[in-house]
């Protein structure tokens, strides 16, 4: 299967069998899944639902495939392996699960065959690859006994939503898109060879605006000019709007010049470290923008993959991190990070006008994706 991709414009249609005991599996999972008295808050029902007919415009080059079994799954399916304190689950029950055709093993490398799905998995890695869009995980991969496994957070919280969006349980009816230009005023965020990233930041999103608009949503930015917004009125802004998601929009820095490529955040789950900070504890306590991490990860998951389409960055991957204006959102939310302006290929690119118009038209494509996939039974 190619990477670039007509699915990005495809409907699938899945007719998925009644799952008997589902509740029971539920039951299990919940009690197995998370460790240390950590609430299992990540288990929907809708995880593990009976018999419904989808109709799934999922935007990426992951066609959602969903669960076509004709068994009876039950919670002897679940072969829950802990490692350190973590639960784990096998690549094999995950392909027996998702009913994917074919799981191949060569060395460390796991692929996963479906004919909507390639799915990626290397054993020591902290990330996947779904239809060559790059996923970081919470939890790196782990063996046990020449298996390769992934943690139960991970599959709860990062592959079944992707693979299955129109499973998220009681997402937002949103009409409105809350945009956040990072930086401003005195904070002038990065500074390129030509400018600054706060401008940069604030055309990009000026540009998204007036696209968004242009495909039917009402749009609110926590600012229109040069001036510095604190964090915390910026999620305030965000709140406010009852029906609702956020984009904060930035570019990335560091002290080389050869970093570069897209990365796109989302809110790390309850219990689990951010990407870069691998090595860092895990809050235990579930933060206000962790209500809504399934639909999280699947905004992430359609900007990020919409943007590597259409205007092929290197692709740093889909991320986690507890940034402030991610904690405190109700609801789902997201903080793209469009190139390395320390870079000068990419801060060339990201000072020409016409590819940020290129930008703002992909992230307002993937906005009306997610909203046609995102809990679409």
């Amino acid at each position: 299967m190619s990477g670039t991709s007509p699915l990005y414009e495809g409907i699938c249609k899945i007719e998925i069998p009644l799952i008997k005991h589902c509740q029971m599996l539920r039951i299990c999972l919940e009690s197995a899944f998370y460790h240390n008295s950590l609430r299992p808050s990540f288990l929907h029902s809708s995880m593990f639902s009976p018999r419904r007919k989808i109709d799934l415009r999922w935007i990426l080059p992951i066609c959602a495939f969903l669960v076509s079994a004709s068994s009876i799954v039950s919670a002897k399916d679940w072969n829950i392996i802990t490692i350190n304190g973590r639960e784990y689950v096998t690549a094999s029950n995950v392909a027996n699960f998702y009913k994917i055709e074919r799981l191949e093993k060569k060395g460390q490398t796991r692929t996963f065959r479906h004919p909507s799905l390639i799915m990626e998995w290397t054993i020591g890695a902290q990330t996947i690859y779904v239809n060559r869009i790059k996923f970081n995980l919470s939890l790196n991969i782990a063996e046990y006994k020449g298996q390769a496994l992934i943690s139960t957070v991970d599959l709860a919280k990062l592959i079944d939503p992707v693979v299955r969006p129109s499973f998220i349980k009681k997402p937002i009816d949103f009409d409105t898109v809350v945009i956040d230009p990072g930086h401003g005023g005195h904070d002038t965020g990065a500074k390129g060879r030509q400018g600054f990233e706060k401008d940069y930041n604030l055309d990009l999103s000026l540009r998204l605006k007036t696209a968004l608009e242009q495909r039917g949503f009402r749009t609110v930015m926590t600012r229109s000019t040069d001036v510095f917004i604190p964090l915390g009125g910026r999620v305030s802004m965000a709140n406010a709007q009852k029906r609702a998601i956020f984009i904060s929009i930035h570019h990335n820095s560091t002290g080389g010049r050869t970093a570069a490529g897209v990365e796109t955040y989302a809110l790390a789950p309850q219990g689990t470290a951010s990407t870069n900070s691998p090595s860092g504890s895990g809050w235990t306590s579930t933060l206000n923008g962790n209500i809504r991490d399934a639909e999280n990860i699947a905004l992430a998951t359609a900007v990020h993959a919409h943007v590597i389409h259409d205007l092929k960055p290197t692709d740093r991957g889909i991320k986690r991190a507890r940034f402030n204006v991610l904690r405190g959102i109700n609801k789902p939310a997201i903080l793209y990070e469009g190139g390395f302006l320390t870079n000068p290929t990419e801060a060339a690119r990201i000072h020409d006008p016409a590819y940020r118009q290129r930008t703002a038209d992909s992230i307002a494509n993937a906005v009306v994706k997610f909203k046609h996939a995102v809990g679409k039974r």
